[in-house]
């Protein structure tokens, strides 16, 4: 008698694109979009709402970059999403995201979800990408060690981390 092992898909940790789904602990998480964002753009101004004060000047060499992030949770139980996040360039430089402040209502904020993140009919979800976004100030060089890599991982899940290589 044969056995086999069923239908059982592998657990993907490392997506080679946006399109990817990829699991964290018994979660999946999928970046919608990622872009460089323009202060001087009437759309992208409301993104970068509550930079804190110490964080608003961007030098000539650096620029705003963004990284829309949907989470969903299909286990059944609520879980914790990811709270470490950076993006990792060729030369192995990494860079931490910029903390936004409560009043911005589309930025991404870890927390129990118990099936979709950002929370349907919320700001976030209804308007393109469709993702909450981690906000990074990058310096302007780092585009030219692409590709850039998404890693994000969890306190609760120590040792454990996941990436999605960014289409820049």
């Amino acid at each position: 008698m044969l056995a086999a092992c069923g239908n059982k898909q592998a657990t993907i940790t490392r997506g080679e694109s946006e399109a990817n789904f990829v699991t964290l602990g018994t979660m999946q998480y999928q970046v919608q979009l990622s872009r460089q964002l323009n202060s001087s753009d009437t759309g992208d101004r409301a993104l970068l709402i509550g930079i804190p004060p110490a964080a608003r000047v961007v030098g000539p060499k650096e620029i705003w970059f963004g990284v829309w992030v949907r989470v969903t949770n299909k286990s059944g139980s609520p879980a914790r999403s990811a709270d470490q996040f950076k993006i990792v360039d060729t030369r192995g430089r990494s860079y931490k995201p910029v903390a936004l402040q409560s009043v911005n209502a589309f930025a991404y904020r870890p927390g129990i979800v118990q099936s979709v993140y950002p929370t349907l009919n919320s700001v976030s979800t209804n308007t393109p990408p469709g993702g909450a976004i981690v906000l990074f100030k990058l310096p302007l060089d780092a585009l030219d060690f692409r590709p850039l890599d998404l890693a994000f991982s969890s306190t609760l899940l120590p040792g454990r981390t996941s990436t999605v290589l960014l289409d820049v």
